[in-house]
């Protein structure tokens, strides 16, 4: 399987007010002090913004929906009531920071997730909120995928200046997947001028330019994010594609194998390999891959969830419902219910029996 990748944060962070992209609107710190003027600890604070930025506008709150349209700013998430995880985290962090929370991001060194787009395949991190809380507590982590296992999580702090690196490359894929090459390019070129050290903007500046038909200049994007991040797959495997548009085979395998290597250290990426095989129909090697993406990382709710499916492929109805106990055992609180009602499904009970 030949995988043509983009590395690309889909949540990240916020500089403070004045800084590139991200000012804040103007109304946010009056909402935010509305809403946690009461509570005393940092926790309940956090706890507060959290439940004011789903609330229902009747019920005072922002009434925020998901939608990966695409990145918006805080201002334009503000104006929509609309974002995805890199704006929706965007715009609480900056609530944090108007109320005296000293609110900071972090990417999960652990956690990450593949998925095709197209004809593309991506490969997206996994970013979280931290809010310092002093020597009394622990830091808390504000985490907008809840499907994500926490004890899975390492987490390394961002600066601003790959955060703002991170948004470009984001609007860059964004253009790119919109029919608008040139202006994609711009805004990887952009993400590289903020922060050259940044893999993930080399590889979709790579992505970009192989697009446009600038290949040598890709082939020197890719190499450039392989060297600043080892143990991303994603430029390996657009280096095997490259070269082989161009014919060099020998140089695509060297490639494609050290390609693989790097990805099968990487459980989220057997996952999706388990995926894809499922839906081709190639049950065996599903079962191979999910089982490996469990005893790289064995606490990760959806790798059971997936083994479940393949598992039901199989017909193994026994070994599906065992599956789905582990998923709901290692799921977070707000994610049992779904598994209790699959559960019942297949145990033929009525839910909520």
């Amino acid at each position: 399987m030949r995988l043509r990748a983009l590395s690309v944060l889909l949540c990240a962070t916020l500089l403070t007010a004045g800084e590139g992209p991200f000012d804040a609107p103007p109304e946010l710190k009056a909402f935010a002090q509305k809403h946690t003027w009461t509570q005393v600890s940092a926790r309940s604070k956090v706890g507060a913004l959290v439940r004011a930025f789903f609330a229902s506008p009747a019920e005072g709150g922002l009434g925020l929906t998901y939608d990966n349209a695409f990145t918006r700013t805080p201002r334009e998430v503000w104006r929509d009531r609309k974002a995805n995880c890199f704006s929706l985290t965007a715009l609480y962090v900056d609530a944090c920071k108007s109320i005296g929370l000293d609110a900071q991001f972090g990417e999960s060194l652990r956690i990450s997730h593949w998925r095709r787009v197209g004809q593309m395949i991506r490969y997206e991190r996994h970013i979280v909120a931290v809010v310092p809380t002093g020597s009394l507590e622990h830091d808390l982590v504000l985490d907008f995928l809840p499907e994500y296992h926490q004890g899975s999580l390492s987490i390394a702090p961002l600066d601003n200046r790959r955060v703002t690196a991170l948004f470009y490359a984001n609007r860059a894929v964004e253009l790119l997947d919109g029919g608008a090459p040139g202006e994609a390019l711009d805004q990887a070129r952009q993400s590289i001028g903020v922060d050259s050290g940044l893999g993930i903007g080399w590889n979709i500046l790579g992505v970009i330019q192989q697009n446009q038909g600038m290949k040598a200049e890709a082939e020197f994007s890719f190499k450039k994010a392989m060297a600043l991040d080892p143990e991303d797959g994603a430029p390996c495997g657009n280096l095997e594609s490259l070269y082989h548009s161009e014919g060099r085979e020998a140089e695509a395998k060297v490639f494609r194998d050290l390609g693989l290597k790097v990805r099968n250290r990487d459980p989220f990426f057997n996952a999706f390999l388990s995926e894809e095989a499922l839906g081709e129909g190639h049950l065996e090697e599903a079962d191979q891959r999910i089982r490996q993406a469990i005893r790289l990382l064995p606490y990760q709710s959806e790798f059971y969830a997936m083994k479940a499916r393949v598992d039901l492929a199989q017909g193994e109805k026994s070994d599906a419902i065992k599956s789905l106990e582990k998923a709901r055992k290692w799921s977070q609180p707000e994610m049992r219910a779904r598994f209790d009602t699959k559960l019942a499904l297949l145990r033929g009970e009525q839910p909520g029996q």
